[in-house]
């Protein structure tokens, strides 16, 4: 029969503490031994109680029943919990222990051969349950890194949308204020347009010498009664001022327009000097985000280094404790120590209790590193407020 849980120098193993309990070869314990091998195994009393239970169900609940190879390796499966992770897999455990008690009946019995056999077995097992806890532990760190990264990818884009809403709002109250002053423009050129135009026809005409010559001319004739003659200098005279007024218009309307572009290009230099406020200001908000986003990557990247270094050292250290576990637990006698050997196995819990508060200190290198600058909603526009610029209205 075939049972996928186990594997084939696990079966082995369990057939030979299996057959401990059933010296005459029937391939069938009682139920009554089965609470020995259990315990013997190295069940505790909660998980062996557990299995009897079910194993006097099996048993159709008679004192004396049996319990075949099949049915045991059933029930220490349905008392196995699933998935160990990075702790010991207490059937593996289960196993050498049985391996290791089969191993020195052998030894005691003779059978060198037998002996080496459970021996290798117990090498193959070990080094399974090393590579698989250190498996489970690396998976947890590429995890805990992932898990950092996208905490990193977050707050990286919540970094941009940030700074992309500021300079949005930057831009609105930008066009705020262009807007604002182009309407003012608008308005104070049309009160300087019926100012100077006013100004302008205020002022006197300045007639020539001549033209007043006639003009004299054409009164004392008229005092004297020679109408005839003061009638033709007239009509020298209004041809000569017809011809000086459409000159003086022509003067006036070239001065108008003259003024007029001065006030203009004065205006447009105002204009001009905003934008190049508002420009110059985007630019140095851009230079800082940029500068922001490279000190937030390279954050990034440092905590995620000292974050692999930290857990170097914490598989260093998790790693030599599986060795110790499975190579020098209670299933072979450690190596004796003297007292130079309890002086170094005190430092070296020493220094196992100082990597492990290493390992709950927060990561080093990056809590004393300035936080990247977030921008705020609203920017602070009063760079543009002066006497040129008048605040927009909201």
């Amino acid at each position: 029969m075939a049972h996928p849980g186990y594997s084939k120098e696990e079966l082995s193993a369990l057939r030979g503490i299996f057959a401990l309990y059933d010296p005459d070869g029937s391939g069938a314990i009682s139920v009554r031994e089965l609470e020995g091998l259990l315990q013997k195994i190295g069940h505790s009393t909660d998980s062996a109680s557990e299995i009897l239970k079910a194993a006097d169900s099996a048993a159709g609940g008679k004192p004396d029943g049996v319990i075949t190879f099949d049915e045991f390796l059933e029930l220490l499966q349905k008392g196995q919990p699933d998935q160990p992770g990075e702790q010991p897999d207490p059937k593996v455990m289960e196993f050498l222990r049985i391996l290791e008690e089969y191993r020195r009946k052998c030894e005691a019995e003779g059978n060198y051969l037998e002996a080496g056999r459970a021996h290798q077995q117990l090498e193959t097992l070990r080094k399974q349950e090393e590579k698989r806890q250190q498996k489970a532990v690396r998976a947890r760190q590429i995890a805990e890194r992932q898990d950092v990264q996208i905490a990193h990818n977050m707050q990286y884009t919540d970094f941009n949308a940030a700074w992309d809403k500021y300079l949005e709002e930057y831009d609105r109250m930008a066009q705020m204020y262009i807007q604002q002053m182009t309407e003012r423009h608008a308005v104070n050129l049309l009160e300087f347009q019926r100012k100077l135009q006013n100004e302008m026809s205020e002022r006197p005409p300045k007639w020539s010498r001549e033209l007043l010559e006639w003009r004299r001319r054409q009164h004392m004739l008229a005092r004297q009664k020679n109408y005839a003659e003061a009638q033709r200098i007239k009509k020298i005279a209004d041809k000569l001022e017809d011809k000086e007024r459409k000159a003086m218009e022509q003067h006036s309307a070239a001065l108008f327009a003259r003024k007029e572009a001065q006030f203009r290009q004065q205006q447009q230099a105002e204009l001009q000097a905003l934008l190049k406020r508002i420009d110059a200001r985007r630019k140095e908000h851009i230079k800082q985000r940029n500068l922001d986003s490279k000190r937030l990557l390279q954050r990034n990247r440092n905590v995620q280094a000292v974050l692999e270094s930290k857990q170097a050292v914490e598989s260093n250290r998790l790693f030599a404790e599986i060795k110790k576990n499975l190579y020098y637990s209670n299933l072979e006698v450690a190596p004796p120590m003297g007292a130079s050997g309890g002086q170094k196995s005190s430092s070296t819990r020493k220094k196992k209790t100082r990597s492990r508060q290493a390992d709950d200190e927060p990561l080093d290198g990056v809590d004393g590193e300035e936080m990247p600058h977030f921008p705020s909603s609203a920017p602070d526009m009063t760079f543009l407020t002066s006497d040129e610029v008048e605040p927009p209205l909201e």
